[in-house]
């Protein structure tokens, strides 16, 4: 019986496959053309002037970077005519080609020749983008495609000679596939390198949105300022970001740098314009009440009313306060492996969401590991701690400046008393002793990172990034003992910028507890990260959006003009159903690693193949996945590369 369903099986595959394999070759080798009119509505034949740019252009399928222009191109291989082709009319190349040039594909069948490496191919397909930051036109074609060399130059030629910005244009090498060509010295046409375009832009969209409060420039803020009503300049990427109404910085930023992801949570205005100390609009308008207003085309900056200010702010307001769940009965040491989600209000939510990396590493074939060693702290130990007479103290104290409205500049200071007393108070015994046991229980690492995992970060809504600490602790080692690790881990509950983000976001300070996540440290990083597994530049399309730097250089938070690697990666079978490689579209390189890429075409491979498996796990087990499609199902997941080549997930929370 059962070879009988394989016999089926079989002679059903055989029969679809023969029919597609009928209709591919009778549609490539059969396929006629029928004449075309020429209309300017459709597409048109040469680009003579920037005036015939503009009446075909339209806006790009993908977001990477703003204020760029499009316009579509195909080229008839057996023909040789190339087509500029309305971009507002026909959103995609199949469009164009199904309607216009009459092919009677099916989408699947069409991605396959046009995009793969099919020997009958009917179309080379590309983009003429224009970036009008730095006025630089790129011919582009999809990471995903796998045209010849050849076919690529005499694209390139017949582009060039049919429009007349051709001393202008450059072919654009974003592509792992390209770059290999190129390599190879063959590809000839004038090139262009994504380091040299990201470099080229001025201005990029952070977060879009209209505000209103007064222009101010970070470094004239006073501790006694009400912040969170003063739209900030600042530059650079800095870790600690004031509580406001908006953001402008003079420096771009990667996709999860600290103050991208901070505006995020807060949902406010925020954006990269390194013109920025040089506007006329800002000059004139520092220190006043404004509208300020970040859209795809840049920052708008117009006077305001005080009264303005003050109305925005009343409605912007968060009303009741946030409750968060916490539990604080348990004791002793959870190793990893006994914690999963619903650990959150017990442990925090990233020694929670560390369990659950455990679970698809060793379940699934991942090719990731954890670091190794790893267990959590529970909150009821945190408790204890702060509850002992010299910390309740101080506590009681912030409490009563609270309670009083208090100065930013007084609430501070007492901040710092907290700390203090908590990092003076001797940690409990047992639990040392407990967190030693298990060190050496775990066998060969004496060096520990012991790492905030609290019920106020890596949560829907509130991310917390950057805001706590982690410390190193080793086993024997007076200059960095155990105990001292763990309690400055919680006294970073109190740091500045942790206390006001969670007042800004209302969140009920009684209620807030840490956890402390441990594992064994990494002295031998060769590269580190952060992903997204979705595309962050392009609703509906698939794609993982990757930063990834060299050594330890960190990626949320890079020293000055430090550039991170980023790219988008995704299966060639997306776009072409033969296509089983992962395919890698780089929006620039690091800038020191030479602008060439930090991770191997294996290594991206294994990430990949990582991310995937924990996106699928993540999606059909958490409740937070219902209402959103798989596709643009986000987790912000911190990975590293060691030294022998090894994949390490640390970290994963939802992304926002």
């Amino acid at each position: 019986m059962r070879n009988r369903k394989w016999i089926w099986l079989l002679a059903v595959t055989c029969l679809l496959g023969g029919g597609t394999l009928y209709y591919s070759l009778s549609n490539v080798y059969g396929y006629r053309a029928k004449p075309i009119t020429s209309s300017k509505d459709d597409y048109l034949l040469r680009l003579d002037s920037y005036a015939d740019y503009l009446a075909v252009q339209g806006a790009p399928l993908s977001a990477k970077m703003n204020n760029v222009l499009s316009v579509k191109v195909v080229q008839d291989v057996n023909s040789s005519t190339v087509y500029f082709i309305n971009a507002r009319k026909y959103r995609f190349h199949y469009d164009f080609c199904r309607l216009i040039l009459q092919d009677g594909m099916p989408l699947e069948l069409f991605n396959t020749t046009n995009y793969g490496k099919s020997m009958q191919r009917r179309y080379v397909l590309a983009n003429l983008n224009y970036y009008e930051q730095s006025h630089l036109y790129t011919l582009e074609i999809a990471s995903e495609d796998r045209a010849t060399a050849k076919m690529i130059n005499t694209l390139t030629d017949a582009v060039l000679k049919r429009i007349s910005m051709h001393d202008s244009v450059r072919f654009l090498i974003n592509s792992d596939y390209l770059l290999a060509m190129d390599n190879d010295g063959k590809l000839t046409m004038p090139r262009i390198y994504p380091a040299e375009l990201y470099k080229g832009q001025k201005y990029q969209l952070l977060n879009a949105g209209v505000t209103y409060g007064i222009l101010k420039d970070v470094t004239s803020i006073n501790d006694t300022d009400y912040t969170r009503i003063y739209i900030v300049l600042m530059k650079g990427s800095p870790v600690n970001v004031p509580v406001c109404a908006g953001i402008v910085t003079d420096a771009l930023q990667s996709p999860l740098s600290h103050i991208n992801v901070l505006c995020h949570n807060r949902n406010i205005p925020s954006a990269a314009d390194v013109t920025l100390y040089n506007r006329p609009d800002i000059t004139e308008n520092l220190n006043k009440p404004v509208r300020f207003a970040v859209t795809t085309h840049g920052v708008s900056i117009t006077p305001a009313t005080q009264q303005m200010v003050d109305s925005f702010s009343k409605m912007s307001a968060v009303a009741a306060p946030v409750l968060l769940k916490h539990n604080t009965t348990q004791k002793g040491i959870l190793p990893i492996k006994t914690i999963n989600a619903k650990w959150g209000h017990v442990v925090g939510n990233k020694a929670a969401g560390m369990g659950e990396l455990h679970k698809v590493a060793t379940r699934w074939n991942s090719k990731f590991s954890i670091p190794e060693g790893a267990f959590a702290i529970p909150f009821g130990y945190y408790l204890q701690h702060i509850g002992s007479p010299m910390v309740n103290k101080e506590l009681g104290v912030l409490q009563q400046l609270e309670r009083h409205n208090a100065p930013k500049a007084a609430i501070d200071t007492q901040l710092k008393n907290v700390r203090t007393a908590i990092k003076k108070q001797p940690i409990d015994a047992e639990l040392l002793r407990l967190v030693e046991q298990q060190i050496k229980t775990n066998g060969q690492w004496t060096a520990y990172r012991f790492r905030s995992s609290s019920n106020a970060e890596d949560a829907p809504g509130f991310s917390g990034a950057g805001l706590y600490d982690s410390k190193t602790g080793k086993l024997n080692d007076p200059e960095k003992p155990i105990d001292e690790a763990i309690k400055k881990v919680w006294a970073s509950a109190y740091s500045d910028a942790a206390y006001h983000e969670r007042r800004a976001c209302n969140i009920d300070e009684r209620t807030m507890m840490m956890g402390v996540l441990a594992h064994r440290s990494f002295p031998d990083e060769a590269a580190n990260g952060v992903a997204i597994t979705r595309n962050i530049y392009r609703n509906n399309f698939p794609g993982f959006t990757v930063n990834v730097q060299v050594g330890e250089v960190p990626v949320v938070a890079p020293p000055d003009s430090v550039i991170c690697e980023q790219f988008v990666c995704m299966k060639g079978y997306n776009i072409d159903p033969l296509n089983f490689d992962v395919t890698v579209d780089y929006l620039t390189m690091s800038n020191i690693n030479q602008n060439k890429p930090v991770l191997t075409k294996k290594q991206i491979n294994t990430l990949y193949e990582a991310l995937a498996a924990v996106k699928s796990y993540f999606y059909y087990n958490k409740p937070d996945s219902d209402a959103t499609e798989e596709q643009n199902y986000g987790l912000d997941i911190e990975f590293k590369f060691d030294k022998s080549g090894r994949l390490y997930l640390k970290q994963v929370r939802p992304y926002r």
